[in-house]
C-alpha cells in the first residue's frame, strides 16, 4: 500500500491533467479536489465563492483532504491554494507525497487565458495585468509550494520521469 501522491501547483500549471497521467501509469485512483467538492455539495467551485465566500470554500477543501490523507494508492490534485490554508501542506507532506509543478507566470498567464474554466480569484484580473498578478501570487504561495518533497518543471513535463521521482521518494 502506497501513500497518496498530492499534487499542487498554482491554478492552470496542469495539476489534474498531470494527476491522471500518473495515476494511469501506477495504477492509482485519482482524486480532482474541487471536483469533489463539486459532487459533494452540488455547486460548483465559483457558486461556492460567490455565494458563500472564499473561507466556506477553504473549510470544505481542506475537510476533502484530510479525508484523502487516510487513502492509499491515490493520487490528489489540489486547488491552487490548497497548500496554503489550514496548515494543508504540513498535512500532505505527513501523509503523503508531494508534487510540485512548478511553472513560470507568462506560462501560467497563457493558459488561464487559453482556457475556459472560470476562476473565482481571477474574475476581475484583466489579460493584461494577469502576468504581474500571477507573479505577486507565486511569490506569495512560494512558501508554501516549495515545502513540496518533490518539485518539477510543469512547462516540460515526462510522466515516466514523474514516476520514477515519485517511486523514488516512497
Amino acid at each position: 500500500m502506497a501513500k497518496p501522491i498530492f499534487i499542487v501547483g498554482y491554478m492552470g500549471s496542469g495539476k489534474s491533467t498531470v494527476g491522471k497521467k500518473l495515476a494511469t501509469r501506477l495504477k492509482f485512483d485519482f482524486v480532482d479536489i474541487d471536483a469533489a467538492i463539486v459532487n459533494m455539495t452540488g455547486k460548483e467551485v465559483a457558486d461556492i465563492f460567490k455565494e458563500e465566500g472564499e473561507d466556506a470554500f477553504r473549510q470544505l477543501e481542506h475537510s476533502i483532504l484530510v479525508s484523502l490523507c487516510a487513502r492509499t494508492n491515490t493520487v490528489v490534485a489540489t486547488g491552487g491554494g490548497a497548500p496554503c490554508f489550514y496548515d494543508n501542506m504540513a498535512l500532505m507532506n505527513k501523509h503523503g507525497i508531494t508534487v510540485y509543478l512548478k511553472m513560470h507566470p507568462d506560462s501560467l498567464a497563457s493558459r488561464i487565458i487559453a482556457s475556459n474554466t472560470e476562476r473565482p480569484l481571477l474574475s476581475r484580473i484583466s489579460s493584461d495585468d494577469l502576468p504581474a498578478y500571477i507573479s505577486q501570487h507565486l511569490y506569495d504561495r512560494g512558501v508554501f509550494y516549495n515545502k513540496a518533497k518533490l518539485t518539477i518543471k510543469g512547462e516540460s513535463i515526462k510522466i515516466d520521469e514523474l514516476e520514477r521521482l515519485v517511486i523514488n521518494a516512497r
